[in-house]
C-alpha cells in the first residue's frame, strides 16, 4: 500500500494545483503542502517549482512521478491478482492503435481470447495519445501502438516495421500526372484525427519537405481506420496508411499504391507498458501471443 503522502504527490502531478488535489482527496490544502514538504525533505530535493503562475516539476520532481506512477499501478495489478486468485479468474487489459487493432493483430487476439476462455478481456482502440494517458492511468496493462513516443516513462519493444504508403481506387483520375509529393496537393487527403500515431508519422515526414497537411486542397479528417478505408474504395481521395491495412483491398485490385520518388516510408510498431513494472515479464509473457 503507497504511502498517503504518495497519493498527495501524484494527485499534484495530475492536477498541477495543490487545491485541486486537495479538493480530489478530500483533504486540506495545507496538508497537501505539508505532504509534499514531508517528501522533499525525505528524497533532499524540490520536486516543484513556479514559473510565473505555473506550477511545475523539477527534474528530480519528474523522475519521482515516473517511479512512483509506475508503482501505483503495480499496487492496483497487484491487488487485482490477488482477487483473481480467490476466484481463479484472470482479467487481462489491452490496448490498440485503430490501425494495429482493426487490421494488423485481429486474428492473433482472436485466438489468444481462444486460448484463455475463462480470461476477462478488456480491449481498448484508441489513438496513441489516449493509449499513453491510460498506460498511465492504469485503466491498460500494456499496448501495441505506432505512434512516436517521446518520454522515458515507458518500457519500450519493437514489435514490427509496416510500410507506410500512399494509396488510391485504382480508377482515381489525378488532377495532373503524380510523380512527387507535391504533385498531390490538388487532391482530397483523408487523414485520422489529430493524436493519431499515422497522422504524427505522415506530418513528420511531410514536414521534411515543408509540406502540411493543410496544403492539400480539401480535407477528410476522421478516427475511424475502417472508414478510411470504405472511403478510398468509393474513391473519395486519397490517403496515406499503413499498407497491412489495406492488404485484401491491394490483392483484390480494387485499391492500388501511388508510387512517389520522393516518398519512402517505413516505420515500426512497438509494444509499450510502464517502465520500471514489477509486470514487465508478465506482460512480455501475454504479448508473445502476437508474435
Amino acid at each position: 500500500m503507497l504511502d498517503f503522502r504518495i497519493e498527495s504527490f501524484l494527485e499534484v502531478c495530475k492536477y498541477m494545483n495543490f487545491t485541486r488535489a486537495a479538493e480530489s482527496l478530500n483533504i486540506t490544502q495545507p496538508a497537501i503542502s505539508t505532504h509534499i514538504k514531508y517528501l522533499e525533505s525525505y528524497y533532499n530535493c524540490k520536486l516543484f517549482y513556479r514559473s510565473k503562475r505555473n506550477l511545475c516539476l523539477t527534474d528530480e520532481g519528474k523522475i519521482l512521478k515516473s517511479a512512483l506512477l509506475s508503482m501505483s499501478n503495480d499496487q492496483d495489478k497487484l491487488r487485482m491478482i490477488l482477487a483473481e486468485e480467490k476466484t481463479k479468474s484472470e482479467k487481462i487489459s489491452l490496448g490498440f492503435t485503430r490501425s494495429v487493432g482493426e487490421y494488423l493483430i485481429l486474428d492473433k487476439l482472436i485466438a489468444l481470447i481462444k486460448e484463455k476462455p475463462s480470461c476477462d478481456f478488456h480491449i481498448y482502440y484508441e489513438n496513441t495519445d489516449e493509449i499513453l494517458r491510460d498506460i498511465d492511468s492504469g485503466r491498460i496493462d500494456f499496448a501495441i501502438i505506432e505512434g512516436f513516443i517521446k518520454s522515458r516513462d515507458y518500457f519500450i519493444k519493437k514489435y514490427k516495421s509496416d510500410r507506410i504508403v500512399c494509396i488510391s481506387h485504382k480508377d482515381h483520375k489525378f488532377k495532373k500526372q503524380v510523380k512527387k509529393l507535391t504533385d498531390l496537393l490538388d487532391e482530397r487527403i483523408i487523414i485520422r484525427e489529430e493524436g493519431s500515431g499515422t497522422l504524427a508519422i505522415l506530418k513528420n515526414f511531410l514536414s521534411m519537405d515543408n509540406i502540411d497537411t493543410k496544403d492539400f486542397v480539401n480535407i477528410i479528417e476522421i478516427n475511424n481506420m475502417r472508414s478510411i478505408v470504405e472511403m478510398l474504395r468509393s474513391d473519395c481521395g486519397v490517403s496515406f496508411i499503413f499498407e497491412s491495412c489495406v492488404k485484401k483491398e491491394l490483392e483484390e485490385g480494387t485499391l492500388m499504391v501511388v508510387d512517389l520518388e520522393d516518398f519512402n516510408l517505413v516505420h515500426d510498431l512497438s509494444l509499450v507498458a510502464r517502465k520500471n513494472s514489477i509486470f514487465t515479464d508478465l506482460y512480455l509473457q501475454i504479448a508473445e501471443a502476437f508474435y
